[in-house]
């Protein structure tokens, strides 16, 4: 549709985001929301940045009411001929499947599989059985529906039992199984030839290993999916220049695929850190550029939409705006939280053992306030971390600065030749607005 803009990623939350999606316009989605598992998951990303995602909500009914206004608003956007997989654990499992069956969403007629997807990796159960899959719910809007199962065919090994029976040759050496399907109405036994080269469609149990520490394709975010599983979806329910969605869309393996794949991609996440990352990963697998191939839209601009943001998000924030590397400690960070390299020092590869700039002792500290101003105690602490660490610069980031602040940020300088920038918010949107539209 030519109202649907695509190959976009928003900043916000998808149910504030699909109201401007049209009706009946995205041929796939794929979901991986946040689990009702009252757990903690702590990611680093790229190596230099710490962020905690708390558990969201009170209970699994909690969960449940935060989903359903979003499930509608994705019923809604989903066409008609469209697939939805709705990716979960045993948390909340059967609560949703509950609630994709309603009326108002899917119906029980269109549920087409509970996809268990597993893998072997993980602790051991000591007190019960160890916990090896997850869910994934597969329904589609209408009886039409794409499903391109040669697509994602598997291998079969030569004496396989896959399908039972003989294996046979035919005039052109090519082996296959005919397998017992059903009576025809004269009574007459149907067979069906199945190649052994032309593999098989997968079952609703997929063997697929999870993402592990040692992986290259890592990002580091908690509940990173492996590209197969991805891969698999894509092909299976969508074909070349469709459109798919990912609604909750974390460190991006949704569109990175869709991508490859060739299709068009919109991609939500409420997370700004998730958003950049995202971006910042499409450019660089691929040969497409941040405004010209793709875009990133409703990114925080103003005070008011950043006061609103937690903590860590605020701050992760305001020190990527500045071209600076988040402190891995969130807290009792000696009162640094991020530090600005000069780009000429920056090197190309890290060394084995170190971050990317662990060996680097140049750099500019950077301290950030949410506070709606800044004091003297805060530059204080400022002037001592600064002191600890050898700097003789630093930028100092808050939404405004008392009088007291700005007299001791001079004093600062005369008398000792330290010298502390301030950096409002304001002015950091202001940059971004002139950059962005140049």
């Amino acid at each position: 549709m030519s109202d649907l803009e695509t190959n976009v990623i928003y900043c916000g939350d998808c149910l504030v985001k699909l109201k401007d999606i049209p009706d009946n316009s995205v041929d796939l989605i794929y979901i991986d929301p946040p689990f009702s598992s009252n757990r903690n998951y702590v990611a680093f990303w790229q190596e230099q940045e710490k962020r905690h995602f708390e558990d969201r909500f009170e209970n699994v009914h909690a969960y449940i009411d935060y989903m359903r206004p979003r499930l509608i608003e994705l019923y809604r956007v989903l066409k008609d001929t469209g697939s939805f997989y709705y990716h979960c654990d045993w948390h909340a499992a059967h609560y949703i499947k509950a609630l994709l069956d309603s009326d108002y969403l899917f119906g029980y007629k269109n549920f087409q599989n509970e996809i268990i997807w597993y893998y072997t990796v993980g602790g051991k159960g000591k007190t019960r059985f160890a916990r090896k899959h997850d869910n994934i719910f597969f329904y589609t809007k209408g009886k039409k529906h794409t499903f391109n199962g040669k697509d994602v065919a598997v291998p079969m090994k030569s004496g396989t039992s896959s399908f039972g029976g003989r294996l046979e040759t035919d005039e052109d050496g090519r082996k296959y199984r005919l397998v017992y399907g059903t009576k025809n109405k004269q009574g007459e036994a149907k067979y069906y030839k199945y190649y052994l080269d032309e593999g098989k469609i997968p079952e609703d149990v997929w063997q697929i290993e999870s993402i592990q520490s040692q992986d290259k394709i890592r990002s580091g975010y908690p509940t990173q999916k492996p590209p197969k599983l991805l891969e698999r979806i894509i092909k299976a329910s969508s074909n070349k220049d469709n459109i798919i969605l990912d609604a909750f869309c974390g460190c991006g393996t949704t569109i990175i695929e869709a991508e490859k794949l060739g299709r068009k991609w919109i991609g939500i996440d409420i997370s700004p850190t998730a958003c950049r990352t995202m971006a910042d990963t499409m450019e660089k697998n691929f040969t497409i550029k941040e405004g010209t191939d793709f875009f990133v839209r409703d990114m925080p601009k103003t005070a008011e939409e950043l006061r609103a943001y937690p903590a860590f998000e605020f701050q992760n924030w305001a020190v990527n705006a500045l071209g600076g590397i988040a402190s891995k400690m969130k807290t009792k960070d000696m009162g640094i939280d991020g530090k600005l390299y000069p780009i000429e020092d920056i090197p190309k590869a890290k060394k084995t053992g170190m971050d990317l700039f662990g060996d680097m002792d140049r750099y500019i500290p950077i301290q950030v306030k949410r506070t709606d101003q800044v004091g003297r105690p805060d530059i204080d602490n400022f002037e001592t971390a600064m002191k600890r660490d050898k700097r003789i610069k630093g930028i100092f980031v808050g939404f405004s600065f008392s009088k007291d602040a700005e007299k001791e940020v001079r004093r600062i300088e005369r008398e000792e030749g330290l010298v502390i920038e301030m950096i409002t918010v304001d002015k950091i949107t202001e940059m971004q607005m002139d950059k962005r539209f140049k």
